[in-house]
């Protein structure tokens, strides 16, 4: 009889400990792929960052060859010129916001209509102090527009609106500050250079401005590219900033007149995204310390300082890694790195009242304080 003859089966699969390898060898290759494709990711927010700079930038340009000169930083009323007017006008709290600079570039950014919207005047404010957070303010609906060239994308404030106070003020957030003042924005101080009181203040105004200060029809602090004597592609025009924390945090507002809004002051003294400490003097700090605990924010590097209740000190930052993206007055955008030559102390020498023109020197005013400052005369020698 014969044998029968042995049929051999064969299986197809994986053993688990094959099934193991390819798994771990897949989590090893998305390990090593996904910092790659963040990269990319960022890279590309970058790229709409500096696209975002750069229209604002030209659309300053194109208000200049309008104008004949620089938006100024925030624009008040007559003042002194009209019966009943106040005159401490200054961007340290909100209880007077009238015009700003990217309220007046709008039309040059295809926003006429937005421009057409607010309604400002000598006798109605940006923010109405008789129907705060209420739609009876005229204002309330054009200033909490998203407004997509004033957003960097890095950044979180698209959806993200600053309430305030009231909880429903309706304030859209930005990205982008214009290079305004070094010293202390106080209506006594910056009318000072005007009036030479002290004396000797008068000379300080070259170490003082950016781009442009404040102007009331009375005291004008706006300038001209003919006037930045330190060269249009060594002054820094347009430096990004971050939007707050929280609802009540009014960092990074682009319709806010205010420093740390959509203005920086005193912003030479610390070098871009320091986070040494409580760098920023914004209005209303407690509150944006019960909605972030002081310590969170300085972990952050978005510390500020709880004992100002005034917004008069922002820093230049971003969540770009390693720097921050910059328009300079030639309208030219340039990435400054955190570590720039920032050692010049102005917080003692020209930040405050008192302080003399002759103070101000080379070894005080380093690579980060001469491109920010317009008129000081000492030449940026170094590359960025």
């Amino acid at each position: 009889m014969a044998k029968p003859t042995e049929v051999s089966v064969s299986r197809e699969g994986f053993t688990l400990v094959e099934l193991l390898v390819v798994i771990a060898i897949i989590g090893i290759l998305v390990a090593l792929l996904l910092p790659a494709v963040q990269a990319a990711r960022e890279s590309a927010r970058r790229s709409q960052c500096v696209n975002n700079i750069k229209n604002l930038a030209l659309a300053v340009h194109n208000y200049h060859d309008t104008s004949g000169e620089l938006p100024a930083a925030v624009s008040y009323p007559e003042n002194a010129t009209t019966p009943g007017q106040p005159t401490n006008f200054d961007p340290l709290t909100d209880t007077r916001l009238y015009g700003n600079w990217a309220l007046d570039i709008l039309p040059f950014i295809e926003e006429s209509s937005l421009a057409d919207t607010f309604q400002i005047s000598p006798t109605r404010r940006l923010l109405s102090q008789t129907a705060v957070g209420s739609a009876t303010d005229v204002n309330w609906e054009p200033r909490g527009r998203e407004v997509s060239v004033m957003l960097c994308p890095s950044d979180v404030g698209s959806g993200n609106l600053f309430q305030g106070t009231s909880g429903n003020e309706n304030w859209a957030r930005g990205n982008y500050g214009y290079n305004a003042v070094q010293f202390w924005p106080g209506s006594s101080v910056w009318r000072s250079f005007a009036t030479n009181t002290p004396a000797g203040r008068r000379d300080l105004l070259a170490f003082n401005l950016g781009v442009g200060g404040f102007a009331d029809k009375v005291h004008d602090q706006r300038l001209s590219f003919a006037k930045i004597t330190d060269g249009t592609s060594k002054t820094i025009m347009l430096a990004e900033l971050r939007v707050g924390k929280s609802p009540r945090d009014r960092r990074g507002v682009w319709a806010m007149g205010m420093c740390g809004s959509n203005i920086h002051c005193r912003h030479a003294a610390y070098p871009p995204n320091d986070c040494a400490g409580p760098n920023d003097d914004i209005y209303k700090a407690t509150e944006i310390i019960e909605d972030n605990s002081y310590q969170s924010l300085l972990a952050d590097c978005m510390g500020l300082d709880q004992g100002v209740n005034a917004s008069g000190q922002s820093v230049v930052r971003s969540l770009h890694p390693g720097g921050v993206n910059v328009a300079m007055a030639d309208a030219s955008v340039r990435f400054v790195g955190d570590f720039v030559d920032a050692g010049g102390d102005l917080r003692q020498l020209g930040a405050y009242i008192g302080d003399r023109a002759a103070d101000l020197t080379e070894q005080s005013l380093r690579t980060w304080q001469r491109l920010l400052i317009s008129r000081d005369g000492i030449p940026v020698t170094d590359s960025l």
